[in-house]
Parts: C-alpha cells; structure tokens; sequence
C-alpha cells in the first residue's frame, strides 16, 4: 500500500500516525496519569489526605463486588484499611491504560492495573490484575475521580 493511500485511510479512521501525537492530547495524557499517581500513591502509603483531594465528592464507585458507593463510604472504608495489619498496593501498569477526553473539563481513562495484598507480616503477598474505567472531572484546576467501574474480579 502506497504511503499516500494508508494516510489517507488513517485519517479516515481517526488514526494518527506514529509519531503524530496530538500535543493536547499528550497533555490530557500526562496530567490524567499524574492525578492518577497521586491519588493511588495515598493509597501505597496508607495516607488518606492524597485520596480525599484525589475524589471528587460526587464520587460513584461501581465495583462488580461490593456494588456502588459513593465519597463517603469510599473515605471510610480506605481509612479502615489503613488501620488493619493487611498492606494493599497498588501498581499501575501504563502499556495497558487509555486517556480520551470526554469535553473540556472531563476525562475517560480505561486499563488495568495490578493490586496487591499483603495479609500480615507472616504470610505471603498475592497479587492480581483488574480491569477498570474511570472519569476525571477537572475541578478548580485539579482532576479529580468523578466515576469509577472496577470489574473482572
């Protein structure tokens, strides 16, 4: 196929070409990736301030599990755990996580991510990987988790 051809049917379908990534794009990207860091890395480090400032409080959490909550029932049950022997971490895995805007002041990201549970000191780590779709709402100048869909458990 001629290169005039294939970026005639890339563009047709939306696609960029290598290398052609759009800059506010990257942007959306880089900042949805750092508002994720922070809000999970308060998690990693059992400190709850990261994950208050990191929720909106319009927060709804659907979990194929444990079903739906909201900022509240979410603060509560991370500050329970922080307090529990068990350690949980969280380890992104960026090769699989997608950024899409979703308007000016929203943002779709979709991936996977590996979470980790350390029982107590005495037994061994397990580790799994889950699946998940969340929207950020940009909220005076900072992202913050409006809606969480955390599946495939």
């Amino acid at each position: 196929m001629n290169k005039l051809l294939a970026a005639c049917l890339m563009a047709a379908s939306g696609m960029a070409a290598a290398g052609d990534k759009d800059p506010a794009r990257a942007q959306l990207e880089a900042e949805i990736t750092a508002a994720d860091a922070r809000l999970f890395g308060g998690l990693n480090d059992r400190d709850i301030a990261p994950m208050k400032a990191g929720f909106s409080r319009r927060l709804e959490f659907y979990h194929d599990r444990s079903g739906v909550t909201g900022y509240d029932d979410n603060i509560a049950i991370f500050e329970k755990n922080f307090k529990a022997p068990n350690r949980v971490r969280r380890i992104a895995m960026p090769e699989t996580v997608e950024v899409f805007p979703a308007g000016a002041n929203h943002s779709m990201q979709i991936g996977q991510h590996r979470f980790c549970n350390k029982p107590s000191a005495t037994e061994p780590e397990g580790c799994a990987v889950y699946r998940f779709s969340m929207v950020w709402e940009r909220e005076d100048g900072q992202w913050k988790l409006l809606r969480v869909l955390s599946y495939d458990h």
